[in-house]
C-alpha cells in the first residue's frame, strides 16, 4: 500500500536525523554521502527509493484487478478494499503534496 511508503520515507528521515545529529535538510549532507559511512542507512535509502517505485505503480494493480473480477468474491469486497487504497493514495499525495519539513527536497537534491 501507497501509505507504507510514507512511513520508510520518514523512517528514514528519522534514520538520517539520528546519523547526522539534526534534522535533514538541503544544506545537510546527501543521503549519498550518508549511506557512504552507514551501511544500514544506504540500505535503508535504496528500501524507500523501490518503495516509492512501487507505490507509483499501484494505481496499475488496480487497472489489472478490474479485469480480473473472478478473483474478488463480491463486489462489496472490492469496493471495500478499493476505498482503503483511494483512502491510502489520497493520504500518501497529500504528505507529498505539504510535505512537512522538506524533506523531499533533501532526498531528491
Amino acid at each position: 500500500m501507497p501509505i507504507v511508503t510514507v512511513l520508510i520515507f520518514y523512517s528514514m528521515v528519522l534514520h538520517a536525523r539520528l546519523a547526522l545529529g539534526e534534522w535533514p535538510s538541503r544544506e545537510s549532507l546527501d543521503p549519498n554521502e550518508i549511506s557512504s559511512a552507514y551501511i544500514l542507512f544506504g540500505f535503508h535509502c535504496m528500501l524507500t527509493f523501490v518503495s516509492i517505485i512501487l507505490a507509483s505503480l499501484s494505481p496499475l494493480a488496480w487497472i489489472v484487478l478490474l479485469s480480473q473480477t473472478h478473483l474478488i468474491p463480491s463486489v462489496r469486497d472490492y469496493i471495500v478494499r478499493f476505498s482503503i487504497f483511494v483512502a491510502c493514495l489520497s493520504i500518501t499525495l497529500w504528505m507529498g503534496y505539504t510535505d512537512p519539513g522538506n524533506y523531499l527536497d533533501w532526498f531528491a537534491d
